[in-house]
Order: C-alpha cells, then sequence, then structure tokens
C-alpha cells in the first residue's frame, strides 16, 4: 500500500523525458507520465480505512477484509508504478528508483522506528525482535513469515504485521525495471498476460500487481477503454460479479480478478479536488501508523475502564485518521515537496543498488534463519 499518484498530468503513459537527467534538479518528471484519477484517492483512503477498522475487529459483509484491501492496494501498484514504467527509458532508472525509495522507505522507517522502539520499551530486544526488524528492514516480511506463529513471535503482539505487504510491492519494484526495460518483448501485453495468468493460476499473492502492469499495458495499446460508457459499465458488473462469487468461493484468484476490476472501474480521468488530494496523501501514512490509534485507544481504557465496543473503535479509528495526518504533515509532505531538489542522477543510482542488496541481503539472511528453524 505505498503507490502515490504523484500529480495530475494530460496524456497517460506519454513518452518519457528524452534526458531525464536534464531535470535532475528541477521538476519530477514522473508527474507527466500519469493521467489524473481523482477516484483512485478515494479509494486509497477506503482500502487504508478497511484496514485500520478490521484490525480493530470491525465485521466487514462477505469477503471484505483487510487482506482484500491489500490486494487492491496491490492491483493499484501494478496500474501506477506499472505505467509510468512503460513510460521510462532505461536511463530514466535512476529518477524511478530515487522517487520510489523516498517516497517510500521514509515514511516505512518513521514508522518502523516507532513500532520496534515502542516493543524495546515495553519488551525489551530479544531475538525474535531482531529477527521481524531484519525482514522488515531488508523487504523479505512476506518471503519469510509464517502465520499464525508470527503474531506470537512479532513486538507488541503482531504490530507491524501489514508491513508483509511492502516487502511484495518493494520486490515488485525491484523486478519489474528488470522484465520491463533489459527483455525486448518486457512491455508487451502477451508477456503480462502470461505472467498474470500464472501467477492467478499458482495462487500468489502478487498476481494483482502483474494483472495491474498488464491493464496499464493494455491501456497504452488501446487508450482508455475502461472510461467509455458501456465498457465502464460491463466492468463494474463484471466486477460485481466477482464479488458475488466471492461470497461463496473467497478464494485468492477471485480477489486478484476482484482487483483489478476494481481499480479499472474508479480509473476514470478528471481534475483531482483538493480534499480528494489530501485524504489519498494521508492514506500511506495511515495504513503504516494506524496501529497507535489502537494503542492511544487503550491507553484511555485504562484510565477510564471498559468502553463500548463503539466508543472503542471510534476512539481507535479517529486516532488513527490523526495520527496519519500528523505523519503526512511532517514527514510525508515534506519529502514530495523537497524530494525533487534532492535528486541527482548518482543518487538515483546509489538507492538503486541499496534496493537490490537489502532485498540480497534479506534473502540469503532470511534463508539461513529458516534452515536454522527460525
Amino acid at each position: 500500500m505505498t503507490v502515490s499518484q504523484d500529480a495530475p498530468s494530460a496524456g497517460h503513459l506519454r513518452r518519457a523525458d528524452e534526458n531525464p537527467d536534464a531535470a535532475a534538479f528541477g521538476a519530477n518528471p514522473e508527474t507527466h507520465k500519469l493521467d489524473s484519477y481523482p477516484g483512485l484517492d478515494w479509494l486509497r483512503f477506503a482500502l487504508a480505512s478497511t484496514v485500520a477498522l478490521a484490525h480493530e475487529g470491525v465485521p466487514f459483509p462477505g469477503p471484505i477484509s483487510a487482506g482484500l484491501a491489500v490486494d487492491i492496494f496491490l492491483a493499484l501498484s501494478g496500474w501506477l508504478i506499472g505505467g509510468i514504467l512503460i513510460a521510462t527509458p532505461v536511463a530514466g532508472l535512476p529518477r524511478f528508483f530515487f522517487n520510489r525509495a523516498t517516497r517510500i522507505w521514509i515514511p516505512y522507517a518513521v514508522a518502523i522506528l516507532l513500532v520496534y522502539g515502542l516493543a524495546v520499551a515495553k519488551e525489551g530486544a530479544g531475538l525474535n525482535w531482531l529477527k521481524y526488524l531484519f525482514y522488515d528492514v531488508t523487504f523479505t516480511h512476506y518471503t519469510f513469515t509464517t502465520f499464525p506463529r508470527a503474531l506470537m513471535e512479532m513486538p507488541l503482539g503482531g504490530t507491524g504485521n501489514h508491513f508483509w505487504s511492502l516487502s511484495i510491492e518493494e520486490q515488485f519494484y525491484l523486478l519489474a525495471p528488470i522484465v520491463m526495460l533489459t527483455l525486448p518483448f518486457g512491455k508487451k501485453l502477451w508477456l503480462w498476460l502470461v505472467l498474470s495468468a500464472l501467477l492467478v493460476g499458482f495462487e500468489v499473492r502478487a498476481a494483482p500487481i502483474a494483472l495491474g502492469v498488464a491493464a496499464a499495458i493494455t491501456q497504452r495499446d488501446y487508450g482508455a477503454w475502461q472510461a467509455k460508457r458501456v465498457a465502464h459499465w460491463l466492468l463494474v458488473a463484471l466486477t460485481a460479479i466477482l464479488l458475488a462469487a466471492m461470497w461463496r468461493y473467497d478464494v485468492t484468484p477471485l480477489h486478484a480478478l476482484f482487483s483489478i476490476g476494481v481499480v479499472l472501474s474508479l480509473a476514470f480521468i478528471g481534475p483531482r479536488a483538493r480534499i480528494g488530494l489530501f485524504f489519498g496523501a494521508i492514506s500511506y501514512p495511515l495504513y503504516l501508523n494506524h496501529w497507535i490509534g489502537a494503542f492511544a485507544m487503550h491507553v484511555v481504557a485504562k484510565v477510564t475502564g471498559p468502553l463500548p465496543a463503539v466508543i472503542a473503535v471510534a476512539i481507535a479509528y479517529g486516532g488513527a485518521v490523526l495520527v496519519g495526518i500528523a505523519s503526512w504533515f511532517f514527514v510525508d509532505r515534506l519529502v514530495m515537496k523537497r524530494r525533487a531538489g534532492w535528486y541527482s542522477p548518482a543518487r538515483g543510482r546509489a538507492l538503486g543498488g541499496i534496493a537490490y542488496a537489502l532485498v540480497g541481503i534479506g534473502l540469503i539472511g532470511g534463508t539461513v534463519i529458516y534452515l536454522n528453524g527460525g
């Protein structure tokens, strides 16, 4: 749940800047690679809220859950980040890596410090604390974490469990450029349809991302077909049918197909309102730090005594939104405002190298831990 639709522009998937390094210290050229999708701002906030409320025990109907919300986030990542990569030449990769690192890593680092710092203060730092910190820092949380065992081992009774989605997305950000920019057919629709079919068929959790990339390539090749009236309503109807099917067969392949259906149903082009931009912007810090709202609620309950369920949820969710706003204001907003001035091609290449190295270290270290029964 890390995608960010940075700014509106005209001309979805337009050609990348022919000389990306010329804009090294100026405006971000990636903002010109995507159209403006106002519906996706509200979708991000709704998904982050679903995760926050589900983790507070709020029951949702049928297959709607925190897990499904994350699947939709993954499809959204494939649609937006895949769209950026389609319009990115090899020479533009330093900017791509720099933007992903600054947009994702800095707020994520703050969230990790909060979770693991509080865990040290309350519980101390044992081997499990160190193990899951290693997984989170190297973006291999999902690769090596086993549930429900992890919920008993992780700091603060499973707090930070939602970081697993960051590992899937970060690995996508590193694998997708290799596929799309080094293979002669890496940006072909048939390749991503085959990859999507394989991932859906084998029930791989990253399947929604591949479907998102395939959808972005489809728009490049055939235009904004999903926004045409007849196609749009057929898409909405098919997505509704998938949701109904999930009520009876709540399986991973249907989750993946439903997720891309939701994204495409809301991927209509138009101006982004200021209020939508705001709620879209706070969705990532809300997702990362929503546990703080629950922590605050428990503090209140210790003072006042047991709270009615509705009041407890209201305090937890309200606190989570306030923390999300504060985190956006003091971290995310400043990063997005200043990162164009921080950029240089050398920094972008260095951050890309660090990203690959971190995941490589995580895969090696995680394998060693696993083989030793950890």
